[in-house]
């Protein structure tokens, strides 16, 4: 019986291409990351560790307080794009079923996804779950305990979907009708047009 789901929002990316952390940027009423998050503690996730590299700038963007949400810092800001990754599943309750990585820079997912993730999860006995828009897979990943130890040892920057394409055959995925709970801000393009009003 499924009786906890941890969810690891990764937040703690370099400035890159757009200047600043895409997290912590201004969408329409909040930052980024502040919308990713009520989405999270809106579910049935149990609990939700927040990696970030910096947590001063974090709290200068961030009004949430719940005592689900758990921030993790993660120093300097190299390691590779799985750091992240690995130092949030280290950090979730160790008795957790399972855990659901969410991008730090995907404004518009909404928590009716990740309980549908969660819902078919307990149902199901496959060892990830994800939503699909159109047949393909999309994010966030729902995670099995059982391969938490191949987590830990991942390489890539496509890591969590490498696993998933070699687990194809025991995973499930859940369709959605619309893209958008997926879509994230990857450069400015992207940014101006989800500022726009719905």
């Amino acid at each position: 019986m499924i009786e906890m789901v941890s969810a690891v929002v990764l937040a703690a990316g370099r400035a890159g291409n757009m200047g600043e952390q895409k997290a912590l940027l201004p969408l329409r009423d909040n930052a980024v990351l502040q919308r990713v998050l009520e989405g999270a503690l809106a579910s049935k996730v149990r609990e939700v560790v927040c990696v970030v590299s910096d947590l001063t700038t974090a709290g200068r963007h961030i009004t949430i307080e719940n005592e689900r949400l758990i921030w993790l810092l993660k120093y300097g800001a190299d390691g590779g794009p799985n750091s992240s990754m690995i130092a949030g599943l280290w950090a979730i309750n160790p008795n957790s079923d399972g855990v659901l990585f969410l991008a730090g820079d995907q404004p518009f997912i909404r928590s009716e996804v990740i309980d549908a993730l969660i819902q078919r999860f307990e149902k199901s006995r496959a060892l990830i779950v994800a939503p699909s828009f159109q047949g393909q897979p999309r994010n966030p990943l729902l995670f099995r305990r059982e391969l938490f130890p191949d987590l830990l040892k991942v390489t890539g920057d496509r890591s969590g979907h490498a696993l998933l394409e070699k687990n194809r055959d025991q995973a499930e995925l859940v369709p959605w009708s619309e893209e958008i709970p997926s879509v994230d801000v990857d450069v400015h393009a992207d940014y101006a047009r989800l500022k726009e009003p719905a």
